[in-house]
């Protein structure tokens, strides 16, 4: 299991790539407030996890393991902040802080269930607007 910090370098490289199509040790310096030393040190680690491929002085690239791992981050990450931001609403950089403190300790499970909850409020209303319109819930044409 990646630690907390290794799981935030994967996301920014993920990110990055999204961007710029390339990483390069001072985006990700730049992008996660840190110093050069302390990226090429993280991604030595990645890189003995098999998580990301690096050439001195080149670019960052994020292997299929590694765009994976960094993919489920990213998805959580942005779950929690709508959770946060527009269900909670807790203001964005509060919102953004916790999003990235509780993507690393929940579950997938968790989140996904989270998401299932917020979903299902979210259709309350229309529920409701459609028992006042027919006095029962629209139900869905079987096949």
């Amino acid at each position: 299991m990646l630690s907390s910090a290794m799981e935030e370098y994967l996301k920014s490289i993920y990110i990055i790539e999204k961007e710029k199509k390339v990483a390069r040790v001072s985006d990700i310096g730049n992008a996660m407030s840190v110093r050069k030393a302390s990226v090429v040190s993280a991604v030595n680690r990645l890189m003995k996890c098999g998580l990301v491929s690096h050439e001195r002085y080149g670019y960052i690239s994020l292997s299929d393991k590694g765009r994976e791992l960094a993919e489920a981050v990213h998805k959580k990450h942005t779950a929690l902040l709508a959770f946060l931001r527009d269900f909670l609403k807790v203001d964005e950089e509060a919102a953004k802080k916790e999003a990235c403190a509780m993507e690393h300790a929940l579950s997938d499970d968790t989140v996904k269930k989270l998401m299932v909850f917020v979903a299902a409020d979210r259709a309350a209303p229309v529920k409701q607007l459609r028992k006042a319109k027919t006095g029962k819930p629209k139900s869905k044409k079987k096949k």
